[in-house]
């Protein structure tokens, strides 16, 4: 029965793409391939918009299977019966419904009939954050509003950090994470260049300092989130919990 980890932030533009294409080929890495070859990682775009899809068929070579749930919310209930070990999925914002109106803060629209399918199969959640201060309450909505209440367990990333602006904005951006009490990784994902070449996941990264720089942090949040290798394949005990 397959993993399933979904990417999720109301807010657009906090790397939930960038963060599912990375983690699916880390993990794809670590666990190898089947017998027969096939992968046992999936990366899933559940966004209409397909920036996951379009970004992956743009790579030179694919590590993992790429799938599009976005077409049909009925499949997506079939989705720990898939073939594999782990599947990360990206999802897409939703607009913001305030839930004192007695409305599922999702909505009725396609983007929240999706959501919520998805995380009726969702074994976590990773919550991207930015350091920076718009995408706070955007992020505060998505765990309050929408996972806490469902009870999945999540965990925090902070992605696109630029080491340049200072410490100062990791600290108070993880302090801000805390006072919620909100599990935040203590892996933080920096910004570089590289990440933006739509042809490469971190795994086919040069081994010049600055990609292996880059690629560390993924490869230190897989490590954090639970990744195990062997033990993460289909049939063994496999988790990447929050």
């Amino acid at each position: 029965m397959a993993k399933v980890h979904v990417l999720l932030n109301r807010k657009g533009g906090v790397g939930k793409s960038l963060i599912s294409l990375n983690m699916g080929a880390v993990c794809a890495d670590v666990c190898g391939t089947r017998p027969d070859g096939q992968p046992y990682v999936a990366v899933a775009s559940a966004d209409p918009q397909g920036t996951t899809l379009w970004r992956a068929a743009r790579l030179a070579e694919q590590p993992f299977d790429v799938l599009d749930i976005s077409g049909d919310v009925g499949n997506i209930a079939h989705l720990k019966a898939l073939p594999y070990a782990h599947i990360f999925v990206d999802t897409p914002g939703w607009a913001e419904i305030d839930p004192k109106t007695g409305q599922d803060p999702l909505g009725n629209e396609r983007y929240g009939q999706i959501l919520r399918a998805l995380l009726d199969q969702a074994d976590d959640v990773i919550v991207p954050i930015l350091t920076e201060q718009d995408s706070y309450e955007p992020t505060w909505q998505t765990i309050e509003w929408v996972v806490k209440p469902r009870g999945i367990p999540y965990q925090v990333v902070i992605n696109n950090w630029p080491p340049a602006e200072g410490q100062a904005y990791v600290d108070g951006t993880r302090g801000y994470c805390e006072k919620h009490g909100w599990p935040v990784a203590q892996t933080v994902i920096r910004r570089y260049r590289v990440h933006t070449n739509a042809t490469r996941v971190v795994t086919q990264y040069n081994n010049n300092r600055v990609e292996l720089q880059a690629r560390e942090d993924f490869y230190r949040y897989a490590l954090e989130h639970g990744l195990r290798g062997a033990g993460d394949r289909i049939g063994q005990t496999n988790a990447v919990e929050a």
